[in-house]
């Protein structure tokens, strides 16, 4: 029998990580995770017993550290990144250290041999309007947001190096290890849950979806199919899922019984409005597999569970 291939993941501890290290474990491949674990995150607590199993407490940042964790990996998932508009813009400095500084120090050092997984994000397509199509792969990146411009940044650079492959995830969604109440679906539903309502502008705008346990699917996917998906970007999700804010709200409401209302009273800060075209990476023969409909109602059904307060008693607008 082969010696399982070992897979590097920094930011293993979070919500993406929280997913993908138990469904690699399950295929029988070796995990070295590697976090900072600045959340005191626990989701990776369980894996402790399983033989294929190590954790390292580091930084991604610390040069010296990373080498040390690169040694005997055959591929990196980095997953190390401070995600989101509002948290890059409110920590920038830290933001270009860790999405863009640190994507490339793990490139510098690392063996050209070993493979290079880089998330990125289609909010690196900007402000493009909806009547110009959908946004492929070729499409202008023109990102506006601070998180978006050290993803791209850092994308475009990797690109250039052997044996990588770069994502750019859509509005990732669902429940992992790792809760995240932020991203628009389970915002929506956390907060239509706790507050009986949703007050919501700019229906019309255009978003795309995809859910968490696909997103490590696509993962184990590149790694088992890596030679034939190496040094291209690729949008992953599914046409299928390319809704208005207005259509995942009402889908919102059937689910809770909440009280929904729209109003131009306000405009969204976050200036997407597009739909995302996936041919290329149904291309190489992947496609999601879970689907709108059961994303949501498993969401709805899981933090129905959670006996949390809600941070802001405010109204508050999306």
């Amino acid at each position: 029998m082969s010696t399982p291939k070992t897979i590097f993941i920094p930011g293993a501890a979070g919500y993406l990580g929280s997913a993908l290290v138990p469904r690699l474990l399950e295929r029988g491949y070796r995990v070295r995770a590697f976090d900072n674990f600045s959340y005191q995150q626990t989701c990776l607590l369980p894996h402790f017993v399983h033989p294929n199993f190590e954790c390292i407490t580091g930084d991604v940042r610390d040069r010296e550290a990373v080498r040390a964790a690169l040694e005997g990996t055959d591929f990196i998932v980095n997953l190390a990144a401070l995600v989101g508009a509002p948290l890059c813009k409110q920590r920038e400095k830290e933001a270009w250290e860790i999405n863009y500084e640190a994507a490339l120090l793990i490139d510098e050092l690392r063996d050209p041999s070993q493979g290079y997984i880089y998330p990125n994000t289609t909010s690196g397509y900007g402000t493009r309007n909806p009547v110009e199509g959908l946004c492929g792969e070729d499409t202008p990146q023109e990102p506006i947001s601070v998180y978006g411009l050290t993803k791209v940044k850092a994308e475009q650079e990797l690109l250039q190096k052997p044996n990588v492959v770069t994502y750019r995830f859509t509005t990732v969604f669902g429940l992992a290890g790792r809760v995240r109440l932020d991203l628009m679906p389970n915002d929506f539903v956390w907060k239509a849950i706790r507050q009986g309502f949703l007050v919501v502008f700019e229906g019309h705008f255009q978003r795309s979806f995809l859910h968490v346990t696909d997103v490590a699917d696509v993962m184990i996917y590149t790694i088992e199919n890596f030679e034939r998906m190496k040094g291209r970007p690729y949008n992953v999700g599914h046409e299928r899922m390319n809704k208005t804010k207005r259509e995942l709200a009402e889908k919102v409401a059937e689910l809770t019984g909440c009280y929904l209302h729209f109003t131009d009273l306000r405009e969204d800060p976050d200036k997407r409005n597009y739909f995302i075209s996936f041919k290329r990476i149904q291309e190489v023969g992947w496609e999601p597999k879970v689907g709108w409909d059961d994303g949501l109602r498993s969401l709805h059904a899981g933090l129905k569970t959670l006996h949390w307060t809600i941070p802001h008693a405010n109204v508050e607008y999306y």
